[in-house]
């Protein structure tokens, strides 16, 4: 049937109304459709995440600086979770030397100040999976990881490995589809390069990589625990564990202030050359590789952005 005839004949006025309603609805709807279906893609591929950054220093007669800035960002897509993390923490110390020239009564004095950095630790790290559901049960996927980090302190120049396993995550889904607690476990590849070369270790290696983040709140502060450990399958002797606990408290919607603590542990850490004398006074006969300490333990404090 023909819509305009039927508008034009002596139809009840209802009936007009019927075949009038879906017409005037149509174009306002689709864009409108469109535009939620925009709005919630966008949502959801938007980058989010948070930023930490601490700051501290000693000027005058000594001189030290501490930098340390951190960040993990994610975007959550249709198919694909992209989570980066990357950090870098820095510390600077001055040394400072007086000397005198001149006679006892007049002289003149000279300062000299050497800087020296006395930690530095970075770290970047990439990891892609399939997004968790964010309604009912998960299930194992699939997940790819690279990640490369330097630890002067403990001797590392620069560690690379890619790791490739399974993943799974579970609680009451957060903000943008994430769960509060994940866990993970692959194999990696490993490459490091150490300051002092240990020749009874392998440079490359491969071994199984073990993760674990956890999220709750208590009260208003958020505590989180992330772990990372990685052994290695050519020398089972070899087992690195990295721990971090920390504690955000809210300042406002954007702010917070949060403290950590790092605990890094190796089985095999990295060699160091110290100065070898016969005995105390004696004249320096040369230098000796040995292992450094198995532990570090890092603390922070940090203002927190959120994004």
């Amino acid at each position: 049937m023909d819509i305009l005839p039927a508008l034009m004949s002596g139809r009840p006025r209802r009936r007009r109304l019927r075949l009038l309603l879906p017409l005037l609805i149509l174009p306002a709807a689709s864009p409108a459709a469109a535009q939620d279906r925009d709005s919630a893609r966008s949502a959801v591929s938007r980058w989010s995440g948070q930023a930490n950054l601490n700051l501290a220093g000693s000027y005058g007669n000594s001189g030290s600086g501490s930098l340390g800035v951190s960040a993990r960002t994610l975007r959550r897509g249709d198919r694909l979770l992209v989570v980066l993390d990357a950090g870098l923490l820095r510390t600077s110390t001055d040394s400072v030397r007086r000397r005198a020239f001149g006679s006892a009564d007049s002289f003149s004095l000279e300062r000299t100040a050497t800087s020296q950095t006395s930690a530095d630790r970075s770290h970047l790290r990439v990891r892609v999976s399939e997004p968790a559901p964010e309604r009912g049960q998960t299930w194992l996927r699939f997940y790819a990881a690279a990640g490369w980090e330097r630890d002067v302190p403990a001797g590392v120049l620069s560690r690379y490995d890619l790791t490739v396993g399974l993943g799974t995550s579970w609680g009451e889904t957060r903000g943008r589809g994430r769960r509060p607690f994940e866990v993970g476990a692959g194999f990696s590849a490993l490459r490091q390069s150490d300051e002092v070369p240990d020749p009874d270790a392998e440079a490359s290696s491969v071994g199984l990589r073990f993760d674990f983040r956890g999220e709750t709140r208590v009260r208003d502060a958020d505590v989180v625990v992330v772990s990372a450990s990685t052994w290695n399958l050519r020398n089972t002797d070899d087992l690195r564990l990295d721990v971090t606990g920390s504690v955000a408290f809210p300042l406002s919607r954007r702010l917070a202030f949060r403290t950590s603590v790092q605990t890094l542990f190796d089985t095999r850490p990295a060699l160091e050359r110290v100065s070898l004398f016969e005995d105390a006074g004696g004249p320096l006969l040369g230098t000796v590789a040995v292992s450094r300490r198995r532990a570090d333990l890092i603390l922070l404090a940090a203002l927190v952005i959120r994004f």
